[in-house]
């Protein structure tokens, strides 16, 4: 046993023995591991190795591989110490199960135990080795501690030299110890699971020195599903681990059943490596050819950084209007104030239509049109006729028509002071003229609205909004134009165009209009028009820079945005009903399973106690009293089981009927959510995909006018290139050009002006 006195080395003394570092750097690397420990911190060398760019996370594998064998054979020497002290085992024996280990080590490059070679050998028993085992426990908490105080030793003896094969199985642990800690840290499964398809994982390299990664083992022992592996793979980037069918696709295209709509899915993970031209190419490999969103819309998705969105839409509308012989009245027979009174017709359209056939986006013949296509359904102040068919105003007011084809009526209101906290909440969708200030003690909702000044307001508009003064603070969602002298750290949002006097500060415009203020500076802020940009400046020295993109379809995409995330709230109700119901009846299999095995149990009792009475019954007379009371007692503890047993089954199924009876009333919630979801997010699709065909019809212009001074670092866009100014400019035009392939071929020119 001439390796007994053999130390454990450390890291950085394995890295030197095997070249990873130089004698100077392993100086450094001691000294800096001694300054550490006097900060009282805890060092580890291969965390400092990595640190300090010496070595790799994979060599850093194989060092600890290495150094883990010392501590195999140290516990080795130690456990066969002990079987010769206590006459278990010889020195020779002892001496051959060294030598044994060793070269199952230099073999296999795994860890064989002392007393597991001495077991399979025949030299000691399986509770001989468990005493011993017991003795040792002392030992391996010293050796713990001979880990964590890592100090300078002597250069070790080589061990072995590394197999391309076993240092790609060294590799993949190396790679499976990161895998090991996510599984745990998400939750996934238990540290013994993991430890235990580990164990599986060596055994399967010892028996056929095949290669199995750990998500695999782990997954085809039922410890994770094939999605959770993935994840992790991904994350870690792993995917060439991850078998092709199994793998998440950069982009999956979803089409709806009837086939007029499709939706896109990417890959979150690479989504920065998304292009245009890969999602159209995508899209006519799927053979759609038709009603396919315009590039400047599916660009803007993109540039977002959407992970869903519909990328083609056959919408029939128009032709459901004609084949309805549809008839707006609702601007005619007016009253002097321009109002339609209550119960006047608005819409008349015929209340059955000719369901002919249509072209999906397969340029394919369908039947009729899709439930998402409809001519003008009713908003606040109108309602169906009794037909059902045509719309009458339920209240007096103003008509109007939004952009999303939803008619509604607008009373006017006139406010002759402020409408804050005091005056209290206005009245929803009505027309307000407000001649004081609007605060932003509640939300607005209204048709126009006309006020002296906005601040603080919550506004969603169906019409314009229009300020004497000013706006501050305010979030403005409109359909009309929108007009202020000055914008102070705003956001709007309007299918309309936006008209500032003198300044725009720190705010955010979106808008399908124009942003039309010749002699308005903007400072600080981000201006996304789709129908051009006039200013009379951008920027300063002191403030942040501006971005300025004419032609995009930032405006309608954040709304479409909004929308679907409205969905997935809506759909998340019921997906939170659905995961309850599934937890009711889980939580009513394992009582199940539990009441079975109680079953079981009070079967094998009752038998057994069967059993010991037909045995006592039958040689009572030959058994002397203490045998008698042995057998009888005996008799009671199984008696004793069984009542103990059925009370259990009794309160395991009461829990059961509880479980149940809540899987029950879940499942009617269920019902009625399902049938109310399903009709909001009908709705709610309908809102979005109207907006996008309005959007699909309008005009762009990439145009921007600045007739001042525009500052160093201001940014220019339009709908797939920017320039960045690298100097001061003033007056000057700017104008996306290119053909070709518009994400690489287009380019942002610069036009001095007089």
């Amino acid at each position: 046993m001439a390796e007994n006195s053999e130390r454990i080395p450390t890291l950085a003394e394995l890295a030197l023995k095997y070249g990873t570092i130089s004698r100077d750097q392993y100086i450094h690397l001691t000294k800096l591991f001694a300054l550490v420990k006097r900060e009282k911190q805890t060092p580890d060398y291969g965390e400092m190795l990595i640190e300090q760019k010496m070595a790799t996370s994979y060599q850093i594998g194989l060092l600890r591989l290495i150094r883990d064998y010392h501590i195999i054979r140290r516990h080795g020497e130690a456990f066969g110490k002990i079987a010769v002290k206590r006459g278990f085992a010889t020195q020779i024996d002892i001496q051959r199960a060294l030598d044994i280990q060793k070269e199952e080590f230099k073999k296999s490059r795994l860890k064989k135990l002392m007393g597991d070679i001495l077991v399979e050998s025949g030299v000691i028993t399986a509770t001989q080795q468990k005493q011993i085992l017991k003795e040792q426990t002392l030992l391996d908490n010293k050796s713990r501690e001979i880990l964590a105080e890592e100090t300078d030793r002597p250069d070790p003896e080589g061990v072995i030299s590394l197999s391309d094969a076993e240092k790609n199985f060294l590799r993949v642990k190396g790679l499976d110890r990161e895998f090991s800690a996510a599984v745990i840290e998400k939750g996934f499964a238990s540290e013994n699971d993991v430890m235990r398809a580990r164990e599986t994982q060596e055994e399967i390299f010892e028996e056929n020195r095949a290669i199995k990664i750990l998500g695999d083992i782990m997954v085809s022992m039922k410890m994770l599903t094939p999605d959770q592996k993935n994840l992790i793979l991904e994350e870690q980037g792993r995917i060439e681990d991850i078998p092709e069918k199994e793998r998440i696709p950069d982009l999956t295209i979803t089409p709806a059943p009837d086939g007029m709509t499709a939706w896109i899915e990417l890959n979150p993970k690479r989504m920065a490596a998304i292009s245009l031209e890969q999602i159209k190419s995508e899209l006519a490999a799927e053979g759609m050819t038709r009603g396919i969103y315009p590039d400047e819309m599916l660009n803007c998705w993109l540039v977002e950084k959407h992970p869903r969105f519909p990328v083609a839409r056959l919408d029939y509308s128009k032709d459901l209007q004609d084949a309805r012989n549809l008839e707006s009245v609702f601007n005619l027979n007016l009253t002097e104030k321009g109002e339609k009174r209550k119960g006047d017709l608005l819409v008349r359209q015929d209340s059955t239509w000719n369901t002919g056939k249509r072209i999906n986006i397969y340029n394919q013949e369908t039947a009729a049109v899709s439930d998402l296509d409809f001519t003008i359904s009713c908003g606040s102040g109108t309602r169906p006729s009794k037909d059902k068919a045509s719309i009458v105003a339920s209240k007096t007011g103003r008509p109007a028509l939004s952009a999303e084809r939803t008619l509604y009526i607008h009373p006017v209101i006139n406010v002759l002071e402020d409408a804050d906290l005091r005056y209290g909440p206005l009245e929803p969708y009505a027309n307000l003229s407000i001649t004081g200030t609007i605060t932003g003690a509640y939300p607005v909702t209204a048709g126009d609205v006309w006020a002296g000044e906005i601040r603080g307001g919550v506004i969603e508009a169906v019409g314009e909004v229009r300020t004497k003064v000013g706006m501050t603070d305010a979030v403005i969602k409109a359909q009309g134009d929108v007009y202020a002298r000055y914008l102070h750290n705003c956001r709007i949002e309007t299918y309309g165009s936006v008209y500032v006097e003198n300044e725009i500060f720190d705010s955010d415009i979106r808008c399908s209009g124009m942003v039309d203020s010749p002699d308005c500076r903007v400072i600080s802020s981000r201006i996304y028009a789709k129908k051009g940009v006039r200013l009379s400046g951008a920027g300063s020295a002191k403030t942040a820079k501006c971005s300025i993109f004419a032609g995009s379809n930032h405006h309608i995409v954040s709304l479409g945005a909004a929308v679907l995330k409205e969905i997935h709230s809506i759909s998340r109700v019921l997906e939170d009903l659905k995961e309850e119901q599934a937890g009711e009846k889980n939580a009513s299999k394992k009582i199940f399973r539990k009441m079975v095995e109680l079953k079981i149990f009070h079967d094998r009792a009752r038998q057994k106690k069967e059993s010991l009475v037909m045995e006592f019954k039958k040689n009572r007379s030959r058994l002397n009293k203490k045998q008698s009371r042995n057998i009888l007692s005996l008799i009671s503890s199984f008696e004793k089981r069984m009542e103990t047993s059925i009370g259990a089954l009794k309160e395991l199924n009461q829990n059961k009927k509880v479980h149940d009876k809540k899987t029950a009333g879940l499942e009617k919630k269920i019902k009625v959510q399902s049938r109310k979801t399903a009709a909001e997010i009908m709705t709610l699709e309908r809102r979005l995909f109207a907006a996008l065909e309005r959007a699909r019809s309008d005009s762009f212009s990439t145009e921007i006018k600045i007739s001042g001074e525009a500052w160093q670092g201001t940014v220019l866009g339009g709908i797939y290139s920017l320039k960045t100014l690298e100097e001061n400019l003033e007056s000057f035009q700017a104008e996306e050009i290119g053909s070709g392939d518009p994400s690489s071929a287009a380019r942002i020119k610069i036009t001095r002006t007089s």
